[in-house]
């Protein structure tokens, strides 16, 4: 493009014979342009040979002799830009347009480098206003919609997308991205729409309905994910991915039968995926059906027994049969792989914890609140097992509980220990306050109604004891009713 926009100067001759002293001016001008030109033609080809610094060189030389010619300021620009001088680039483009504003592929490169840059809003702009010069520009309208679906704006992004969809409609990649911009709009209906236009595509690959299944979760409408994925492990019952995809979508909804039915399906498809086996598992615990995860396992032990998460995944279903011992076992096989994983170590509180080594325990507990600090989880469990060894522990716990509840201060476990904490040292006021603050959390917690009367009644307050008294007598006469409810709805023994 520059090279003939030079040559065509060049051959800009006068149609009348000048007079001596413009002929002398003429010449002067040919001579200019034609070093120009000459200077053109080598930056060309030494930045067709990837010799940008000589090209860059040349196109500075040119530019001294034409500083006015937007195209050699835009071949320049070029040239920096493989060099990797983004500003150096950006300054040389905004040269360009400073001399002609109609060379919609300086701003369409603009807005790359602005984009390269982090200047969203600038790089947007630039693509805008050269989509005004050259609007179906396809590269150009593909770049501004995806900009601006990261930047969020996704109704704006429709206009690019769409006038991308009409040049490309078979790109099934663009008809994903409108759809997701539709649904993540807000624009519902015109969403749904789109989406049986797609399903009706006849050469609709099962990547691209995986594709789309995945926008769908992204826009949090698992429903309509689920029925598409259900759609495709009908239509491609062999494809393993779809089978795992469907699987965790489910496992992710609490649905643990159907979850495991499709991801036995996707390991039976693809035996070798550690990921899937994995998933599997998960799948079989959350089902509580420990055993047979314990069984699964166990059988893929020799392809992925030496991954990390075989053995968290083992301990897990050992710790949900209440086998501590092997549990831990696993556990410490896990922290050893991954020593900074916070939720093994406290796992392992737990498991010594149930088999009562306490110190062991509390190590463990120690050492998940260094790793995660803001899990209130954590200094409430070592508190809890400091109690345990004994009441010379009480003053470390009464602090671990108060750093529980700064991180979590719904916690009403930990309200309620604090609470019968501060009674064992009399501050009966810091007790109250706590077990007022748990009752009315969840008005049903007979424990906490029969330590606040005990505190009132410490306090010397009478009125609030006998009104707690009969809060707990109708509880307890609630909880007795339910009891006998649940007994005699009982089925009646077997005497065979």
């Amino acid at each position: 493009m520059i090279l003939h926009a030079i040559v065509l100067m060049a051959l800009a001759v006068a149609l009348r014979s000048p007079a001596p002293a413009a002929q002398a001016a003429q010449n002067s001008a040919k001579s200019t342009a034609s070093t120009v030109a000459a200077l053109a033609r080598q930056a060309q080809n030494d930045f067709d040979s990837g010799k940008y610094s000589e090209a860059r060189a040349n196109l500075r030389m040119a530019l001294k002799l034409a500083p006015d010619d937007a195209a050699l300021w835009t071949y320049l620009g070029l040239t920096d830009a493989q060099l990797k001088e983004i500003d150096t680039a950006i300054a040389d483009f905004e040269r360009a347009l400073s001399i002609s504003l109609d060379n919609a592929k300086v701003f369409f490169n603009l807005g790359l480098l602005y984009g390269q840059k982090g200047d969203a809003q600038k790089s947007a702009e630039m693509y805008k206003r050269g989509l005004e010069l050259e609007p179906d520009d396809p590269v150009a309208n593909q770049n501004y919609g995806l900009l601006l679906m990261e930047e969020g704006k996704f109704r704006e992004a429709l206009e690019p997308l769409g006038r991308l969809k009409a040049r490309e409609g078979s790109d099934l990649a663009v008809r994903v991205a409108v759809i997701e911009c539709y649904l993540k709009g807000g624009m519902k209906m015109e969403g749904a729409r789109e989406i049986q236009s797609f399903l009706g595509v006849p050469d609709v690959s099962t990547e691209d309905e995986l594709k789309l299944a995945g926008v769908l979760m992204e826009d949090k409408q698992p429903d309509a994910a689920q029925e598409l994925l259900e759609q495709v492990v009908r239509s491609s019952p062999d494809s393993a991915e779809a089978h795992e995809r469907l699987g965790a979508l489910l496992l992710n909804r609490n649905q643990y039968e159907d979850a495991t039915e499709q991801l036995g399906r996707a390991v039976q498809l693809a035996p070798e995926s550690a990921g899937y086996a994995m998933l599997l598992a998960q799948s079989l615990i959350l089902w509580r059906h420990y055993g047979v995860a314990v069984t699964f396992l166990s059988a893929v032990k020799e392809k992925f027994g030496s991954i990390p998460e075989y053995h968290h995944k083992l301990g897990l279903a050992y710790y949900g049969m209440q086998e501590y011992a092997k549990a831990a076992t696993e556990f410490e096989a896990m922290a050893s792989a991954a020593p900074a994983q916070d939720e093994v170590q406290f796992f392992l509180g737990n498991c010594y914890t149930s088999m009562g080594d306490l110190k062991k325990a509390e190590s463990y507990y120690r050492r998940a609140m260094e790793l995660n600090p803001k899990n209130g989880s954590y200094p409430s469990l070592l508190a809890e097992a400091l109690l345990k060894e004994g009441d010379n522990n009480s003053d470390e716990a009464i602090s671990l509980f108060e750093r529980a509840l700064a991180l979590n201060n719904s916690d009403v476990a930990s309200k309620q220990a604090l609470a019968l904490c501060y009674e064992q040292k009399r501050k009966y006021a810091e007790a109250e306050q706590l077990l007022r603050e748990v009752v009315s959390q969840e008005p049903d917690r007979l424990s906490a109604h029969v330590a606040l009367a005990r505190v009132y009644y410490r306090e010397h307050k009478k009125e609030e004891g006998d009104r707690e008294r009969e809060v707990v007598s109708r509880l307890e006469a609630k909880q007795q009713e339910h009891e006998t409810g649940a007994e005699g709805n009982s089925p009646p023994l077997n005497n065979e």
